[in-house]
This record gives structure tokens, C-alpha cells and sequence, in this order.
């Protein structure tokens, strides 16, 4: 078992990489074993993807950080910051992207993290400030390896380089910055500037602590439907023994954390374990769990703030759209297509604080009465909100009070004072 450093500025793939002074240069060139660690070097800037490497039980890879300084960055976007990036087209405050950009873009990123750019699916539609349209926009695979198809335009009073200094593409680059796999650790890393998700995949044994999530998601998913999407950490059909823990998420498009499948060919997970874990301005939820009740997990500690706010909103006009679509979309907890219960089904959260949802709810749950026995609330902390508080047994509730009595559920929480 073998520790690498990584120095993307002064590192050489030609070291053995086994000390700091001796660093690789490229993650990629490591072949990584079982109980191995990858170590990048603080205030790196990666514009690339994480390669991960599976493990083996009781022998984790880990991949991380060393040195001092902010943590390694991995970036997916492209830098289009230059004004000979645009040109002005034929309408008036319409610029044209002339820099080529892998993918379709889903979100645009202004100086140090301002997602004020608005999506418009019909480039006649572009109207103000920060206003852009990619006319490969969702359809599909085939047609996103199109490039010589694309037109990026911008609505900007000038130049857009010069309007806002500095530009980030978030296109659909890749699936995700990183596949996830079992037994791994990630750990103080951030992860930035996904079209889609940040970590995506399935396994065991994965333990994700002290990341940091920005800017995720906002590509096409169904150009009939108007829907987009992109979650910061997605478990697809298998999720068992996992830990997200201590880490901050700020601007995801749809989820900050979600297990789900094809329906009922997903895999209930077991021992799904969220605490905290601070989540700021998400469209659909902090913890999305859909397809199958987990068994043994738990949803604790945490700080959920701002649901329904940022990019994933603007431009639209509410309720957003979604597959649930006329209901709400934007809160803490969102539970759906989970159709009956889990054999041994069990999940609780507790000790959470529940900031503002303001245009969707703290828990909303649309899923069997047999399902949402199997679950555990107590110890919440809410905000009041005189409109929708929670949705629990296909009622609405605005009253924490009233919730409680007819539900049986969080009898320990209270309102945020």
C-alpha cells in the first residue's frame, strides 16, 4: 500500500510520485492499488475529471489532499473569459460563443460563482441580461457529438467577456467529474461546474467527507418536457455502507444527494448514512430517495437551506417543471416513486435544521402509507412557513403543530426561534 502525491503545477509523470518533493503531475498515471491513497497538493486547479479506481473490502483507495492552502479543485467547465470568445450577431445584444465547448451547455458561472444566467429554450426568447440558449440543448446523445451543429448565444449589453470579467461554460462534458465505485474515500476535495452530476455511479464501502459541491447540473434532460437536471452525488441501483459527511453543497440544479434506479430494479440501500453536511440553494432537494426506502439509514445533523432558489429557478415560471410537475419542486426532503414498502425498510432523520423552502416544503413525501411508516422524524428544527410546512400522507401541512398530532411523527421538533 503505496501513498502518491500529485502536483498539477510541479509535478513530473516521471517521479514515482511516492513523496511530495517526487510528485506526479497527473492522477491518471497512477496505478492505483487496493489500500492505496492519492494525495492532490492544496490550491490545485484540475480541469479535468477525478479518476477513481475501486478497492477492495477492508482496503479502500482514498483520494485526498496534502499541503496547506484551499482544497484541490476539480473544474468540468470551460473558460470562454476572453472577449475574442464572442461575437456580436445580427440581433442586438445577442453574442455568439465562437469558442468550441464540449457539449451542450447547461449553466453559465460569472466570476466567483454568480449562476445569474437564465436558460431559454427558444434563442427568440433571449431577452436580458445573462439570457443564453445552446442550440443542442437536450437532444440527446447522438446529437450532443454533434459539435459542428452548436450555437451558443448570450443576451449582453456588451461583450459579455467584457460585461462580466469572467466566464465559466458548465456544459455536458462528460456524465460526471468523477465514477463512483466501491470502496473509496474522497475526502477535501471540491468539486465545481458540472453540466450533470459531480459524483455518479453505485457500489460499497464509499465514504465521501469534506468536499465541497458547486455549481452542478442544469443540462438538458427532456427537451418535450422543458426538463434539465443534474445532482451533485448520484447512487444508481446500489448503494450499501455509505457515509457523506461534513461536506458543504451550494447551487445544484435538481438534488445534493440521491439514490435511485429503474424503479423496482433498484437495490434498496442499506446503511445510507447523510450528517453534517451543509446544504445551500438546490431546485429539487438536500436528499432526494426515490425507487426504494432505504434499510438502516439515516439523514442526520445536517443544515438544509434555500430549497427551491438559484439557477434551477430562474427562467421559469413556478412550479418549475418536473416529472411531478403541477406539484411543488424545491424542498429539503423529496420522497417519490416508492410504491410500497421495503422489506426491513427502515430510515430516520433527526437532529436537522430546516431553513427556508419557499416555494416547496421541508419533507414532501408522495410515497405509500407503508413506506412512510417505515420512517422515523424527531429532533428537526423548521422554519415556519404558513404555506406548505410538509407533505406527509397525502396531506398538505402548514402547521407543525397540526402535523405532529395527525401524523405522529417529529414530536421532539420544534419551530427554528
Amino acid at each position: 500500500m503505496s501513498t502518491y502525491y500529485i502536483d498539477q503545477i510541479n509535478g513530473n509523470d516521471e517521479n514515482d510520485g511516492l513523496s511530495p518533493e517526487k510528485a506526479k503531475k497527473n492522477h491518471a498515471s497512477v496505478d492505483a492499488k487496493a489500500g492505496d491513497k492519492l494525495l492532490f497538493k492544496r490550491g490545485s486547479f484540475i480541469r479535468g475529471t477525478l479518476k477513481i479506481t475501486e478497492g477492495e473490502d477492508g482496503y479502500p483507495i482514498t483520494y485526498g489532499a496534502y499541503g496547506e492552502g484551499e482544497k484541490p479543485t476539480f473544474c468540468a467547465s470551460t473558460d470562454v473569459s476572453d472577449a475574442g470568445d464572442w461575437e456580436e450577431t445580427d440581433k442586438n445584444n445577442v453574442w455568439r460563443c465562437v469558442k468550441p465547448i464540449p457539449g451542450d451547455v447547461g449553466n453559465f458561472v460569472f466570476g466567483e460563482g454568480d449562476c445569474s444566467a437564465a436558460f431559454r429554450w427558444n434563442k427568440e426568447e433571449l431577452s436580458a441580461q445573462g439570457d443564453f440558449n445552446d442550440s443542442r440543448f437536450a437532444q440527446g446523445e447522438q446529437y450532443r457529438r454533434n459539435y459542428t451543429e452548436q450555437e451558443v448565444l448570450m443576451y449582453s449589453e456588451k461583450n459579455p467577456a467584457q460585461y462580466y470579467g469572467h466566464i465559466e461554460a458548465v456544459s455536458y462534458a462528460g456524465r460526471s467529474i468523477g465514477t463512483l465505485k466501491s470502496n473509496v474515500i474522497i475526502e477535501d476535495l471540491r468539486v465545481m461546474n458540472s453540466g450533470v452530476h459531480g459524483f455518479a455511479g453505485a457500489g460499497r464501502n464509499v465514504t465521501v467527507r469534506r468536499c465541497d459541491f458547486e455549481n452542478i447540473g442544469g443540462c438538458g434532460w427532456n427537451r418535450d418536457l422543458k426538463i434539465r437536471f443534474g445532482n451533485a452525488v448520484e447512487f444508481w441501483i446500489h448503494a450499501e455502507n455509505v457515509l457523506v459527511e461534513d461536506c458543504s453543497f451550494k447551487n445544484v440544479y435538481d438534488s445534493c444527494i440521491t439514490h435511485q434506479g429503474p424503479g423496482d430494479k433498484t437495490v434498496p440501500a442499506r446503511r445510507f448514512d447523510c450528517r453534517g453536511n451543509i446544504f445551500d440553494t438546490y431546485g429539487m432537494a438536500a436528499f432526494e430517495y426515490r425507487d426504494k426506502l432505504p434499510i438502516d439509514s439515516h439523514f442526520t445533523d445536517n443544515i438544509c437551506k434555500n430549497a427551491g432558489c438559484g439557477f434551477a429557478m430562474l427562467g421559469e415560471e413556478l412550479p418549475r417543471k418536473s416529472e411531478i410537475w403541477p406539484q411543488p419542486m424545491g424542498h429539503h426532503i423529496f420522497l417519490w416513486r416508492i410504491p410500497k414498502a421495503t422489506e426491513g425498510g427502515s430510515l430516520v432523520i433527526s437532529g436537522n435544521t430546516f431553513g427556508p423552502a419557499p416555494v416547496g416544503a421541508a419533507i414532501y413525501s408522495i410515497i405509500s402509507a407503508e413506506a412512510e411508516a417505515q420512517m422515523t422524524l424527531d429532533n428537526n428544527k423548521y422554519t415556519k412557513n404558513d404555506i406548505l410546512l410538509n407533505r406527509f400522507g397525502g396531506e398538505n401541512f402548514s402547521d407543525l403543530a397540526d402535523y405532529v398530532q395527525k401524523t405522529g411523527k417529529d414530536k421532539n421538533s420544534s419551530y427554528i426561534e
